[in-house]
C-alpha cells in the first residue's frame, strides 16, 4: 500500500499602494482581489494567508448556526493541506461604505471525500474593514442553497479503496462540520473484534498522554502511518491523562472539569486523533484516570454522559471504552471506583455511559491483583492489565502490559528483558480472542529521562541511552504479524535470493 501526499505551493503577492490616492472604485477592486486570495487560500490550505486576511475579532456563522471565533475557525488547519479541489464565487457584489466593505455572493466549492467528489452552493456575506491601514475580514456568514448544495459525485474510474490515500482530507472537513461523516464502527462478534463489519486482528500501543497538548497530539497523528506500516492498528489514550512519569507523576492533564464537563480543547484533540486513526482503518481506546479531580459521583456521571454524547454527536464509532482504568487501585479516592460491591458499581458506571452511547463497547479495567474482578453484568470488553493471565472467554484487551523501562530512563531496557517481551507477544498470538496494548515509559510519561516523552515514534532498539526507543516492538509486529492494510495484516513476502 502506497500513500500519496499532495503538497500545494502558494505564492503570496504583496501589493504596495498610496492609500490617500485610492477611490471607491479602486477600493472595490482591492476587495475583489482579497476575495480571490481568500478562495485560493481555501484550495491551497494557506493558513498564513487566512491569518493575514482575518482580523483578530473575526467571527464566522455556519449554515447550521454554529458560531466560531478566528481561533476556533483556524483550529485544526495545517499549512498546505486542504480537502478542496476548487472554490469559485459568482454573483459577487461589493458595497463600500467608508472603511467598511460588504461582500455578497454565491460560492461553489468542490471537495475530495474519499474516492468521491462533493459539491455544493452557498450564499454568503463577508464584511471587510480597514484596520491599521489594511483591509481584513471581520465577519463571514454562509447559507446553503437548498436543492443545489451538497451532493457527491462518484469517481467511475476508480476502484473502492480500503484506505484513504490522503487521510487528512476527510478529517479536516469533519472537524469543521456540524454534521460530520461517521467513522467505521467497532463491534465484537463471537469474541472477535470487527471494524466496519470486517473482522480484524488488533496490535496496539498505549499512549495515555496523547491528548496532553495540540503539539503532542500532532506528533501522534503524524506517526499513525508508521504504526500501520508496522502492523500497529490500535492506540490507547486517556481523556484524563495518565502517569506523567519523571519528574512529575501528576503532569498528565485532565480533560474534565471538577464538575465532569468535557473540555472543548480535549474533545477536539480526541476527535482529531480518532478520525485520523479511522482514515487508516485503526481503532481507538480511551479511558479516564484522575478520579480525585472529579468532585463527587455526580461529576463522574456527568463525565460518562458528556463523553458518550460527544462520541455519538460527532459519530466517532471506531472506539471502545475503558470507563475506569485500574478500578480498586489503592490510590483511588472516590468510593464508586472501589470495592466493596464493585460489580454493582461497575454496572452503574457502564449504564451511565451506555444510556447515551448504546453502540459503543465498554468495560471497566481492574487494577492487577487488587481483589476486584474482571467481569460484571453489562460488560462488553473484558479488560485486564500487566501480567494478568489471558482469559479464555469474551473479547479480552490487555490495556497496559507490564512496563519494563523506568520513567527516569525511558526507552532503555536490560538485555534479559527482551526475551520477556517475546513471550508476551507469543502469548497474544496464541490467544485469538485477546489483544494487547504495549506499554512503556517511552510512550507514556511526560519529559522523562529522554527529555522528549511522550514519544509515539518508535525511536531506537532500547539497548542504550543513545538507542532509546521501542523499535523492537514495531519491527516484531511487522515481521511476525505483518503491516496493516485494513482489514487485515499482510506479511512481507520472503526473499527468493539464494
Amino acid at each position: 500500500m502506497q500513500y500519496r501526499f499532495v503538497v500545494s505551493f502558494s505564492i503570496i503577492v504583496l501589493g504596495i499602494g498610496v492609500e490617500s490616492g485610492w477611490t471607491q472604485e479602486s477600493t472595490e477592486t482591492k476587495i475583489r482581489q482579497l476575495e480571490r486570495q481568500f478562495n485560493e487560500a481555501v484550495v491551497n490550505g494557506d493558513v498564513a494567508t487566512f491569518d493575514r486576511l482575518l482580523a483578530d475579532n473575526f467571527t464566522h456563522g455556519s449554515q447550521s448556526g454554529r458560531f466560531r471565533t478566528k481561533t476556533e475557525w483556524m483550529k485544526g488547519k495545517e499549512q498546505g493541506k486542504s480537502a478542496y479541489l476548487s472554490f469559485e464565487s459568482e454573483d459577487l457584489r461589493v458595497r463600500v461604505i467608508g472603511d467598511t466593505a460588504v461582500v455578497t455572493g454565491l460560492s461553489k466549492p468542490r471537495w475530495q471525500e474519499g474516492e468521491t467528489i462533493g459539491t455544493g452552493q452557498f450564499r454568503f456575506v463577508r464584511v471587510w474593514t480597514k484596520q491599521g491601514g489594511k483591509w481584513q475580514a471581520i465577519a463571514f456568514q454562509s447559507t446553503k442553497v437548498e436543492g443545489e448544495g451538497s451532493r457527491v459525485e462518484g469517481n467511475r474510474n476508480s476502484q473502492p479503496s480500503t484506505l484513504n490515500p490522503r487521510p487528512y482530507i476527510n478529517t479536516q472537513l469533519a472537524l469543521e462540520s456540524d454534521n460530520p461523516p461517521a467513522t467505521r464502527e467497532f463491534s465484537i462478534k463471537d469474541d472477535r473484534p470487527t471494524l466496519g463489519g470486517k473482522q480484524i486482528e488488533i496490535w496496539g500501543l498505549r499512549c495515555g498522554n496523547a491528548l496532553f497538548s495540540q503539539g503532542v497530539t500532532e506528533r501522534h497523528v503524524r506517526n499513525l502511518d508508521n504504526m500501520v506500516a508496522h502492523g500497529i492498528n490500535c492506540i490507547g489514550v486517556y481523556i484524563q491523562g495518565s502517569n506523567g512519569g519523571h519528574p512529575d507523576p501528576e503532569a498528565g492533564r485532565n480533560g474534565y472539569t471538577p464538575k465532569g464537563e468535557l473540555k472543548p480543547d480535549f474533545a477536539h484533540r480526541l476527535e482529531w486523533l480518532v478520525r485520523e486513526a479511522d482514515a487508516r482503518g485503526m481503532v481507538g481506546l480511551f479511558s479516564p484516570r484522575k478520579d480525585q479531580e472529579l468532585k463527587d459521583n455526580g461529576a463522574v456521571q456527568r463525565a460518562c454522559e458528556e463523553t458518550a454524547k460527544f462520541l455519538v454527536r460527532r459519530k466517532l464509532n471506531n472506539v471502545f471504552c475503558d470507563i475506569m482504568h485500574e478500578y480498586n487501585h489503592e490510590r483511588i479516592d472516590l468510593e464508586i471506583f472501589r470495592e466493596p460491591n464493585g460489580a454493582d458499581k461497575k454496572a452503574k458506571l457502564t449504564s451511565w455511559f451506555k444510556e447515551f452511547a448504546p453502540d459503543i463497547e465498554t468495560g471497566v479495567g481492574p487494577a492487577f491483583k487488587s481483589g476486584t474482578g474482571d467481569e460484571y453484568a453489562g460488560m462488553e470488553v473484558r479488560l485486564i492489565q500487566k501480567e494478568h493471565p489471558i482469559p479464555k472467554s469474551r473479547f479480552v484487551v490487555n490495556v497496559e502490559t507490564q512496563r519494563h523501562d523506568a520513567y527516569s530512563n525511558d526507552g532503555k531496557f536490560e538485555a534479559d528483558e527482551f526475551p520477556i517481551f517475546l513471550n508476551y507477544f507469543k502469548e497474544y498470538v496464541q490467544a485469538p480472542n485477546a489483544c494487547m496494548l504495549f506499554h512503556s515509559g517511552w510512550c507514556q510519561g511526560i519529559t522523562n529521562g529522554s527529555g522528549t516523552a511522550p514519544n509515539p515514534e518508535m525511536g531506537g532498539y532500547g539497548k542504550s541511552e543513545d538507542d532509546r526507543g521501542i523499535r523492537f516492538y514495531y519491527e516484531w509486529v511487522r515481521d511476525n504479524i505483518g503491516r496493516y492494510e485494513y482489514p487485515r495484516h499482510v506479511k512481507k513476502e520472503p526473499s527468493n535470493k539464494g
